[in-house]
């Protein structure tokens, strides 16, 4: 399996697993954001679902070992160092880092963005969402309709301009 490679957005260099610094040997390299959703949202017992959604608006989620600690050697002693985690506000999290990207990746269990809404928008609020779905539609087909009827009325006036 061949590993994969990223493109660094500062530097330009592409690079693989394990080679994370950029030019300046002390920050990693930057690529192209990526997000993470989990379907995760956490149930409140004392709310009825119709109720309050504070306990979703609120949710957080911290998934540790990300990136997982390094042996380090000092001297003649070795040092666990860079022991990471991320934290998912209400089911996301975006980052540009490659190492976080590459460990998040390996973990695996994300979601869709639609599992994602199934699991942590209301009932009005999916609602609300399919609502505009819905009308941009209706506008699109509106604006096709009277592009197409311009387009045969340009036409028909070049028909009747020949003859």
């Amino acid at each position: 399996m061949a590993l994969k490679t990223w493109k660094c957005v500062n530097c330009g260099k592409e690079f693989k697993v394990g080679e994370w610094l950029c030019a300046d040997n002390l920050t990693n390299h930057i690529v192209e954001t990526r997000e993470y959703l989990l379907a995760d949202a956490p149930t409140d017992p004392g709310h009825p679902e119709r109720g309050g959604m504070d306990s979703k608006r609120d949710g957080r989620t911290r998934i540790g070992n990300i990136p997982p600690p390094q042996k380090v050697m000092e001297g003649d002693e070795v040092k666990w160092v860079g022991e990471g985690y991320v934290e998912f506000i209400r089911g996301r999290y975006a980052t540009s880092d490659p190492q976080q990207q590459y460990w998040l990746e390996r973990k695996g269990g994300f979601c869709s963005e639609a599992e994602w809404q199934a699991v942590w928008l209301s009932q009005s609020q999916q609602l609300e969402l399919k609502e505009m779905s819905l009308k941009a539609r209706e506008q699109r087909l509106e604006n096709d309709r009277n592009e197409l009827l311009t387009q045969v009325k340009q036409r028909t006036e070049k028909a009747v301009a020949v003859r």
